[in-house]
């Protein structure tokens, strides 16, 4: 087999992309990353730090298409929005669907237009849909969009859905475990919210919900990197929830919180298959998600909500909260749905799409 060469814009110790990325390597022989980071890797683009963010993203699109050309006897397996590629992971989703969803007022729009990265990343985009060989998409929900936005061939699109590793705990042990750590009390239920940015993962909306869900026999756990944390932090005062709130920020041993919580809670806006939903899945939580998380499609459509604001999320709740049979049964149910999505599952599948180029 050729070498491969992964490429990364951005490539660092933390991040969904880099994770992912850290174990397919660790499972494939005769690879490389090619990226402007410094982490865990041979081929490296150096950009100029003083660059604006969009300028140093055609800094290093420009040295990897020169790289790409004089370097063809390789297979190119790219993680970003690049022009040519043998083989392209759409794990960020399509960029123009998420702009129709992000950009839902006149004012959004107009800003928008004066971004220079959306014109860069939708003029990429159509051509790196038709020129790749090969994309993956890492759920239906994308396979969907790509083939809607850009008319691309479904028979050109393989959905390969993350690939996670699968654990085996006492939920009840790990538990008290958690609790124990936060001084809190283990007949609680404990609810988790996982990932940085919080207003495309729906934070917000997770607080309102909660505000309005009358078994209050709950903590609520927010993990991840915001620069906007105050925001949420006054926004949970007055929705009287101070007391049951635990912002954490973001976290090195985020293991430990998908290990002792009971639900998942990611009232997401968009998320083309979030990898916490999935690791919050193999460590037996209920999953509350919206339709517009790819991951979503692996669990109950009963507790997918139709919206980030879905109001059908506070009779969720307050159902699982109330009722821990019910609980129990859905968390298994979660569990049973990532069985087949094991790393080593995963590599062959990506190995198969690898050796049809």
């Amino acid at each position: 087999m050729k070498n491969i060469i992964f490429i990364r814009f951005k490539n660092s110790k933390v991040g969904g992309a880099e994770t992912y990325l850290t174990r397919l390597l660790d499972c494939i022989k005769n690879s490389e990353i090619l990226s402007s980071g410094n982490y865990n890797q041979k081929n490296i683009i150096k950009i100029p730090k003083f660059l604006p963010s969009f300028v140093k993203f055609l800094y290093f699109l420009f040295c990897y298409e020169r790289f790409y050309k004089n370097n063809k006897n390789n297979i190119y397996f790219s993680l970003d929005r690049v022009i040519h590629c043998d083989i392209y992971r759409a794990g960020d989703g399509v960029h123009k669907e998420w702009l129709e969803i992000k950009n839902d007022t006149i004012f959004k729009k107009i800003k928008s237009v004066f971004n220079p990265i959306n014109f860069i990343y939708l003029t990429i985009e159509k051509k790196l849909f038709y020129n790749a060989k090969k994309i993956i998409a890492n759920s239906n929900m994308i396979k969907d969009s790509i083939i809607k936005y850009y008319k691309i061939d479904s028979d050109k699109i393989e959905v390969i859905y993350n690939g996670i590793q699968i654990n085996k705990i006492n939920k009840q042990e790990e538990k008290k475990l958690l609790c124990d750590y936060l001084k809190l009390d283990s007949k609680k239920t404990i609810i988790l919210f996982v990932g940085s940015g919080y207003e495309r993962k729906g934070l917000k909306e997770a607080l309102i919900t909660l505000s309005n869900v009358q078994n209050d026999n709950f903590h609520f756990i927010a993990i991840g990197k915001e620069k906007r944390i105050n925001r949420y932090k006054n926004l949970a005062n007055s929705l009287n929830l101070k007391d049951k709130i635990s912002f954490l920020g973001a976290r090195d041993d985020v293991d430990r919180f998908y290990k002792g919580s009971d639900i998942f809670l990611f009232p997401t806006i968009y998320e083309p298959c979030s990898n916490a939903t999935l690791e919050a899945a193999s460590y037996q939580n209920a999953i509350i998600t919206t339709k517009s998380n790819g991951a979503g499609e692996l669990f109950d459509s009963e507790y997918i909500l139709q919206s980030s604001d879905d109001t059908k999320a506070i009779a969720i709740l307050d159902r699982l909260i109330s009722d821990k049979k019910t609980l129990e049964k859905y968390q298994m149910l979660c569990f049973d749905a990532i069985q087949n999505l094991d790393l080593q599952s995963h590599t062959k599948k990506i190995l198969n799409v690898i050796e049809k180029i």
